[in-house]
């Protein structure tokens, strides 16, 4: 049951992007744990004179139903908007990777990506910020839940577990039967950490966002983008100033991690 809800979350809600070239990603093949090969995209920022350097580099996750290729305009975006590195990668099964999705997958992959930052990159743990957009707010969670010492974590309209998509009001549902229990491993995450959700949200109820930030032990206040939904969250003016500001405070260490985080 767990492979097809996995199956039923990638093929809901496609928000199709154009592909446009990016030249100053840095491209690399990883092998993951499980043996598949997926692709990664390193965005350095780039201030226009080529002086200064980011302290911070985001890992980021992807939604479901677009490719890296689909994203490295956004993510071009969003390094010279927040002035920090991007990296992205392609879940195993999407674009062009190999083998079949599935949630061990997604972990697998994450795993290798957050290596590659530090072997090929050189970006230590402690400057990677974990950013998790819908589904892949699963494997966001998952890995900051077994990490310590990240620096912050940002959930984009994230999910509170696989079945509670479709029924976020369920009080109980066996884990066995269930994926990315979210509501579970986000009790475990002591770095700082950020919610944002709209209200108008169609696929994954804004409630999901909430309880998360609830729960997380050193979450800042969620944004709450009233009236936006799955689709436009980015089109909030909120979304680029919050965003920005728990950057900058991860960066001055202004947050700092829980010490009681329940592992």
């Amino acid at each position: 049951m767990a492979t097809g809800m996995m199956q039923t979350l990638i093929n809901t809600h496609c928000h199709c992007r154009s592909y446009q070239r990016v030249t100053s990603a840095r491209v690399h093949w990883l092998q993951t744990s499980q043996g598949n090969r997926i692709i990664s995209a390193f965005v350095p920022y780039a201030d226009g004179r080529g002086s200064a350097r980011a302290k911070l580099t985001v890992l980021y996750s992807h939604g479901n139903a677009v490719d890296l290729g689909q994203m490295l305009p956004v993510y071009k975006d969003l390094s010279r908007l927040l002035r920090v590195n991007i990296m992205g990668y392609d879940y195993t099964g999407y674009g062009a990777c190999s083998g079949i999705p599935s949630v061990t997958a997604t972990c697998s992959d994450i795993s290798a990506v957050l290596e590659a930052l530090e072997t090929i990159h050189g970006v230590k743990r402690r400057d990677v910020v974990l950013y998790g957009q819908s589904v892949g707010s699963g494997p966001t969670v998952w890995l900051a839940a077994q990490q310590q010492g990240i620096a912050g974590v940002v959930l984009h309209s994230p999910l509170l577990s696989g079945v509670r998509v479709f029924n976020p009001n369920i009080r109980y549902w066996p884990s066995w039967a269930d994926i990315y229990p979210n509501h579970l491993l986000v009790r475990k995450i002591n770095a700082p950490l950020l919610v944002m959700h709209g209200t108008a949200d169609e696929v994954i109820h804004v409630s999901a966002g909430q309880k998360l930030a609830a729960s997380a032990p050193a979450a800042v206040p969620p944004l709450i983008a009233e009236g936006f939904d799955h689709q436009n969250l980015e089109a909030c003016p909120e979304y680029l100033p919050r965003l920005r500001q728990f950057l900058q405070q991860l960066a001055s260490g202004a947050l700092p991690a829980a010490s009681g985080a329940n592992r």
